[in-house]
C-alpha cells in the first residue's frame, strides 16, 4: 500500500458514491418500513391508522439523517476545496471587486488627456478566471 493521498476529484467521486449511497439506503429503509408495517397489520399489532403513523414517523426520521448527510457532504467538499487550493465564486467575486477597484484607481492617476500606456511598454495582463 502506498501513502499517497488521492486527488481532490478522487475525494469527491468518493463523497458523491457515499451520498448516493445514503439515498439509496433512505429509499430501502422506507420500503422496508412500508413491509414491516404491512406485517404488522397482518398480525393485527397495528391498525391501519397506526401504520400511517409509524410509516411517517420513520419518513420523517429518514429525511432527518438524509439533511444531515447532505450537511456532512458539504462540509467535506468544502473541505476538499479549501484543501485543494480552488478558489470559491466568494473568492472570484472578491478578486473582480478588487480588479475593478484597481483599474477605476490607475485610470484616476493618468493625466488628463493622457492615452493609455503602448502595449509594447505594458503587455496586457490576463487575468480572467
Amino acid at each position: 500500500m502506498t501513502d499517497e493521498k488521492p486527488s481532490p476529484g478522487e475525494d469527491t467521486g468518493l463523497i458523491e458514491k457515499a451520498f448516493l449511497i445514503g439515498i439509496g439506503a433512505a429509499m430501502l429503509a422506507k420500503e422496508k418500513t412500508e413491509e414491516l408495517a404491512e406485517e404488522l397489520i397482518r398480525r393485527g399489532t397495528l391498525s391501519r391508522d397506526q401504520s400511517e403513523s409509524f410509516v411517517n414517523r420513520l419518513a420523517t426520521q429518514a429525511e432527518e439523517a438524509g439533511k444531515a448527510a447532505q450537511n456532512a457532504v458539504a462540509r467535506e467538499t468544502g473541505r476538499i476545496v479549501a484543501g485543494a487550493g480552488l478558489a470559491s465564486a466568494k473568492d472570484v467575486e472578491e478578486i473582480r471587486s478588487e480588479l475593478t477597484e484597481i483599474k477605476a484607481l490607475i485610470a484616476s492617476l493618468r493625466p488628463v488627456g493622457a492615452a493609455a500606456p503602448a502595449a509594447e511598454e505594458a503587455p496586457p495582463v490576463d487575468v480572467t478566471l
